[in-house]
């Protein structure tokens, strides 16, 4: 990490007391391409204000003891034997959807049940298999969204690039942070935005809306949860930034608060914190369902959980637990 200038005189922000907010057992920085090592080296605390920072515990889990639900005081007193293990049948995405979307075709159209829920994975592929199986259940026609991937026409190479990556190529490509080529949605159904449009009326990347209107170039509706909760919100975009959101990724899931979450692993996670992020999501301990196999679909009473204990090295060890390298779970219903 490139230090800057340190002379005489040099405060770190100007001398200004600042609040930086985080959890060090949650998801580290994404680095792409990038191992253990750089993963931990681009973290705050190997950063050279880290020396300038005062570390304060929070111990007050505000998820658990904001929600009527709960008769627990604190999210680590959880016994794993009052978590419910929602295993797989012959179609486990069925399964954690039904767990979690319960009186789906009552309530899909009620945006204070789709706030309340969600389904987290690790990975985007995960993601799409669910949100797909979700909107198939939804009543109404679907709209197709498509992108206009092109090469730029300015590059003085553009006609052998679009020999060498023809639209066809193009479109199906995927990256994490972008839509995907065919965005299919009906009315009704929730969305997450990718990116900032207008944070001042609470158009920000994660917000989640469900959609109230669908037009060629417009998509209207209502936001889902937080301080803008309820506003009719319009995107009128060529491309629009979002994604079906009854599921989610783990990384992304980051920031929600919700009343039921499903946490399906058909593999187990592969990064620092995620575990710990996907558990951290609900209000409480009835709210969290797991659904773990392995690559044979096989339901499991146990999964992996990747920590790097160097992370916790700067923020005082005595007072911080750090997580095992394999949780497991109490009790699992046969399977059938």
């Amino acid at each position: 990490m490139n230090v800057p200038f340190t002379g005489e005189g040099y405060k770190p922000f100007g001398g200004k007391t600042v609040l930086l907010g985080g959890d060090f057992r949650q998801t580290l920085p994404v680095v792409p391409n990038a191992g253990r090592e750089e993963s931990v080296d681009s973290s705050l605390t190997r950063s050279y204000l880290w020396k300038h920072c005062t570390v304060l515990h929070l111990s007050k889990n505000m998820r658990i003891t904001a929600s009527p639900l709960s008769q627990q005081p604190t999210f680590g007193n959880m016994a794993f034997a009052d978590w419910t293990l929602a295993v797989a049948g012959s179609q486990p995405i069925a399964t954690i959807c039904d767990a979690i979307y319960s009186d789906f075709s009552t309530n899909y159209h009620h945006a204070g049940y789709l706030t309340a829920r969600a389904i987290v994975t690790p990975t985007n592929k995960n993601v799409t298999e669910i949100n797909k199986h979700m909107l198939n259940r939804v009543r109404g026609r679907i709209h197709s969204y498509f992108s206009a991937d092109t090469i730029h026409s300015d590059s003085k190479d553009s006609a052998r690039l679009e020999v060498e990556y023809p639209t066809e190529f193009l479109n199906t490509l995927a990256f994490s942070g972008f839509p995907d080529h065919e965005i299919e949605l009906k009315i009704f159904s929730p969305v997450m935005l990718l990116r900032n449009l207008n944070p001042e009326i609470g158009l920000c990347n994660g917000t989640r809306i469900m959609v109230t209107y669908l037009t060629t170039y417009v998509i209207k509706g209502l936001i889902m949860g937080g301080a803008y909760a309820g506003n009719v919100v319009a995107i009128p975009r060529r491309q629009f930034p979002i994604r079906l959101c009854y599921a989610m990724t783990i990384n992304k899931s980051q920031g929600q608060t919700l009343d039921r979450v499903g946490v399906f692993l058909p593999k187990p996670v592969f990064s620092h914190g995620q575990l710990y992020v996907a558990i951290s999501r609900v209000r409480s301990a009835e709210g969290l369902k797991f659904l773990i196999q392995n690559e044979e679909h096989v339901p499991l009473g146990y999964t992996r959980n990747i920590v790097y204990s160097e992370t916790f090295d700067s923020l005082g060890g005595a007072s911080l637990c750090i997580p095992p390298s394999t949780v497991r779970f109490a009790s699992e219903i046969p399977h059938p």
